[in-house]
């Protein structure tokens, strides 16, 4: 069925409930969904498709079904929470607060959804996040004040003059790029992108994506290879996406020796689209793997300091792929180099804006 045909049926479902009722939802700052007494859907905002929570204009969730035949038995206002994965893979979950109320003597059900877990869930890892910042922060921070007290020390000394300034400015490149990966960690975990979502074209992703490293690849003298890149579309923050597979390429580019390659390519899966991103690096140790995609875990610190790496890049491809209702996964091997895939839902017909 097309999308057209999708806004038609649903416009068709809605004129079984009274326009104002309709009106009155919608301008209500929350999701929600009208049940028949047959557990049909009559009504559901826009949003609803995004949540996972429907199908075949059914209800998903056992524990939201639940809830709803506690309301018709006894006939009163229930509220609870539910969790739904966010897709059919990966580990990402939504708390949703719900409240569920009879509207007719026939059994109809309005089921009204309210975000609140997530933006506790949300102010949690903020928190947390604030805390290993302020570690991370310190090292740079105090071998720059260390540099700069031994170039006052040693100023009538230019070529110890040089060498200190030169320990500054990589000191304060590094700082910078710190601060640049805080900055998008924080702005991936302060909004969830099927909030906001669009159509968003895998094969542009990855384009984009690739031209972001071309001047690192050629500076490494890396060749960026890609390998049957499928054109198909996913829903949500086109913005994240390209962020989280430019992370890919760069940290294969990174630990990859000079003159190998970096490889590139996705294939259709199920229902999945999945993103390889493979290299001929160093590889990871397989005590490493379970680690990776922790905030400022770094395999190899002396690696990362030489390359730049400020231990968030995988963190931030893990958050955003979570987030999508994907999952990212890594096969490895010492000396052989490194395999990283990304696994999306493609977006079903109708979803998206």
């Amino acid at each position: 069925m097309s999308w057209l045909g999708k806004k038609a049926e649903k416009v068709e479902r809605s004129s079984a409930v009274a326009p104002s009722l309709v009106a009155a939802l919608r301008a209500l700052d929350r999701e929600s969904i009208i049940l028949d007494s047959n557990g049909f859907i009559k009504y559901e905002t826009s949003k609803i498709s995004l949540l996972n929570l429907v199908k075949d204009n059914r209800i998903l969730s056992e524990e939201l079904l639940a809830l709803v035949r506690v309301v018709r038995k006894s006939g009163k206002t229930q509220e609870g929470s539910i969790e739904v994965a966010r897709s059919q893979i990966g580990e990402g979950k939504r708390e949703l607060q719900i409240t569920a109320a009879l509207i007719d003597n026939v059994g109809s059900v309005l089921v009204i959804i309210d975000d609140e877990g997530e933006k506790q869930r949300i102010d949690a890892i903020r928190r947390d996040f604030i805390t290993n910042i302020s570690h991370e922060l310190k090292t740079p921070i105090q071998a720059l004040s260390l540099n700069s007290d031994a170039l006052l020390e040693i100023k009538d000394e230019p070529e110890k003059v040089v060498l200190f300034a030169n320990k500054i400015k990589t000191q304060t490149i590094r700082l910078n790029d710190l601060v640049k990966e805080i900055i998008n960690l924080s702005k991936i975990q302060d909004s969830d992108p099927l909030d906001m979502a669009h159509n968003v074209e895998i094969s542009n992703v990855i384009a984009e994506a690739v031209d972001q490293c071309e001047v690192l690849a050629e500076a490494r003298k890396i060749s960026i290879n890609l390998d049957g890149v499928q054109n198909t579309v996913v829903v949500g923050n086109r913005e994240q996406l390209v962020m989280a597979v430019h992370n890919l390429v760069e940290n294969a580019i990174n630990y990859s020796s000079e003159g190998t390659n970096v490889v590139i390519s996705s294939k259709l899966d199920d229902g999945l689209i999945e993103i390889l991103v493979k290299d001929q690096g160093l590889g990871i140790a397989e005590e490493n793997l379970d680690r990776i995609f922790e905030r400022f875990y770094r395999v190899d610190p002396a690696r990362s300091r030489a390359t730049g790496g400020t231990g968030l890049g995988l963190s931030i491809v893990k958050h955003v792929i979570t987030n999508h209702g994907g999952e990212v996964k890594v096969w490895s091997s010492m000396g052989v180099g490194s395999t990283f895939a990304i696994r999306l839902p493609i977006a079903n017909e109708g979803a998206g804006i």
